[in-house]
């Protein structure tokens, strides 16, 4: 924090020359981007003896996308503010915070906002070739550190009107994960005004929770989105009144509340949690009024983490609100999990089908592979390479994020005569932590069991799935060391409940000591998380703890 305060100083001082020189820019100023000054509102209301709520300043900018892209908003050749990154600069934005990641499934690297704003409307159905004028709601970086972007709200119109055709709102967790909601604005309930009669919305809008947002809400329930958006970038209504868009947010809780009906019902649970952000000044986004606002706020863009943590430590130390474990983030592909291109024996996708991902739920972003995962998935890709030709079938293996691509294994010769069409294990995988639960794991039927419990992934076949991740016992009658570990550093629950296996799949190829190191460090990094939560008196929701999803798996499985 110190740091931050003296690069605060440093940049508003720096800045009063720059203040002094363009004093009368406002003349020309431009109808194409704001500084906004905001006012920020959290209430929750749910249980009733954590009640909290606060207020506080924020500093956002409102800009039109097609100026911003073509740098015609840089200020001070881009020092004071500029796109294309926060280096060496006061403020700045870069297309890599937003949206979809750099790289793509297709390995194409990223492009900027607008074009991965057209690829997330027409992963959600619409057709981002109509995407026109875009307002982009948003905190920028300061001095070069970027902070937490809880939301950016992206403002859509079609090419030619001047009514909105969308809001991409735009959540990002503490975790480094984002989430897009799609929402139309034809299809909204318009002109609504609040209890107060005081704030005036032009759509609402009632959308599923699917985020993990703050770790004192599970993902349950529905929000309730309220917004005021502005007329369009080049409205000429601009010209005599600046923006101020205004939103609302409530989340309510879960209708299981109202009865076993409910779900039938588009019924929504009892309000839990309020939160707005009103826009009280908007100025053009010029040099003056960039210095004159960090000269008024100079800690604003600094200071949404601290926030976070000083209302997180009142809601569970005060108020004593106990947190649910980070969950992997939803699918972001429709129809993912399910697999209609063939029919295997033992047909393990009918559990999909009971509850097939029809719908992208939104995530663009996920957080990065650490390396003990990046060890476990390379020797996972050497083992189902060789067992792809040992088999002559097809293995896939397919991940909730978009950003990375399929993992292919196929037998190295071509099919050959009388052979028929091969059989293919396709496995879905919701994030990077499966293929050290593969490596965790006693055998393929323990793994099996633990996705029962937390839905990790999902798979073809069932049959398929034991076949190729079974390594022969016949040179091994008995446990092999590595396993012999494994089964020690587990609990006993979970060992029982499946037969375990001579030799673990991943242990055939790669070095057993590596392996057992890797094993090793993965229960050591749970233990500690255990110690620290113990030390710091913090406490999980009780049957959520992260340490215990093994006897929960060993729950499922008898």
């Amino acid at each position: 924090m110190l740091q931050a305060v003296v690069a605060s100083v440093v940049a508003i001082a720096a800045s009063a020359a720059l203040y002094l020189a363009h004093k009368g820019d406002e003349k020309s100023a431009p109808n194409n981007a704001y500084i906004l000054e905001n006012t920020v509102t959290h209430a929750r209301l749910l249980p009733e003896p954590s009640t909290h709520a606060f207020s506080y300043p924020t500093v956002a900018f409102l800009l039109s996308l097609d100026a911003l892209e073509s740098h015609s908003l840089d200020l001070a050749g881009g020092w004071l503010f500029g796109y294309g990154g926060v280096s060496w600069r006061v403020t700045g934005l870069r297309s890599a915070a937003y949206l979809l990641p750099d790289s793509r499934r297709d390995g194409k690297k990223s492009r900027g906002i607008e074009e991965k704003l057209r690829e997330v409307l027409e992963q959600h159905g619409e057709d981002g070739g109509e995407l026109g004028d875009v307002w982009m709601l948003t905190m920028p970086s300061y001095m070069g550190y970027e902070g937490i972007n809880p939301l950016t709200v992206h403002y859509c119109y079609r090419r030619g009107e001047e009514r909105m055709a969308w809001t991409v709102f735009e959540i990002h967790n503490t975790f480094g994960e984002k989430h897009v909601h799609v929402l139309d604005g034809v299809r909204s309930i318009s002109y609504l005004i609040s209890p107060a009669g005081h704030l005036r919305f032009d759509h609402s809008w009632t959308i599923d929770r699917g985020f993990h947002v703050s770790p004192f809400n599970d993902r349950l329930g529905k929000y309730t989105i309220a917004i005021s958006a502005p007329p369009p970038p080049r409205s000429p209504a601009l010209a005599s009144s600046p923006p101020r868009p205004k939103i609302r947010i409530h989340l309510h809780a879960s209708a299981d509340s109202l009865g076993a009906d409910s779900e039938k019902t588009s019924a929504v649970g009892p309000l839990k949690l309020t939160a707005t952000q009103v826009a009280r000044r908007a100025v053009p986004l010029t040099c003056s009024t960039l210095v004159g606002t960090l000269t008024r706020y100079p800690f604003a863009l600094l200071l949404s983490f601290s926030r976070i943590l000083y209302h997180a430590w009142v809601l569970h130390y005060v108020k004593r609100l106990d947190v649910f474990p980070r969950p992997d983030p939803k699918p972001a592909m429709a129809n993912w999990g399910v697999h209609p291109r063939r029919v295997q024996p033992g047909q393990g996708a009918a559990d999909c089908a009971k509850d097939p991902v029809s719908r992208a739920y939104g995530g663009v972003g996920w957080q990065d592979e650490g390396p003990l995962e990046a060890y476990s998935r390379r020797i996972a890709a050497d083992f189902l390479s060789r067992r792809a030709e040992e088999l002559r079938l097809d293995i896939t293996l397919v991940s909730g994020d978009p950003s990375v691509p399929d993992l292919t294994f196929s037998p190295w010769t071509a099919l050959v005569d009388g052979e028929g069409e091969r059989e293919e294990l396709v496995v879905y995988y919701t994030a990077p932590r499966f293929f050290t639960t593969l490596l965790l794991a006693p055998s393929p039927a323990h793994l099996l069991l633990l996705r029962r419990a937390d839905d990790l992934f999902r798979v073809s076949s069932d049959e398929l799935f034991v076949r190729v991740f079974s390594a022969s016992s016949m040179e091994h009658p008995g446990l092999s060391w590595t396993q012999k570990l494994r089964a020690s550093l587990l609990p006993r629950s979970f060992v029982s409940s499946a037969a375990m296996v001579s030799q673990h799949p991943l242990d055939s190829r790669a070095p057993r000591v590596l392996n057992a190191l890797a094993v090793c460090a993965l229960h050591l990094a749970d233990a500690l998380e255990h110690i620290i939560f113990t030390v710091l008196g913090a406490r999980f929701v009780h049957g959520t703890e992260p340490w215990r999803r093994w006897e929960r798996a060993a729950a499922h499985g008898s």
